[in-house]
């Protein structure tokens, strides 16, 4: 899947795919939070691991793996690192 011009959310992101963080969909509270923890936008990021029935997800970023909730991913928009596909995701 391709990403849109726009960025696709974080959630919906496929596995081990180099990422870079386009921007936010909305502010407030989460957005702060996601800046506090280095998720700013033009931030590197892998998707590594998927809770089951979408409990959340792992990302790596700057060296470190954090757990997020899937419904705060979904306002992190993102792209891909490279203009190639990933493998077997797209």
């Amino acid at each position: 899947m391709p990403p849109a011009a726009e960025g696709m959310p974080l959630s919906q992101a496929p596995l081990d795919c180099p990422l870079v963080v386009h921007g936010y969909c909305g502010d407030g509270p989460f957005v702060e939070r996601f800046q506090e923890l280095g998720l700013t936008q033009g931030t590197e990021l892998v998707v590594r691991r998927r809770a089951p029935l979408g409990g959340g997800i792992e990302v790596e970023f700057r060296g470190v793996r954090v757990g997020l909730r899937l419904h705060e991913t979904a306002m992190i928009l993102v792209r891909t690192a490279t203009d190639e596909c990933c493998t077997g995701h797209c």
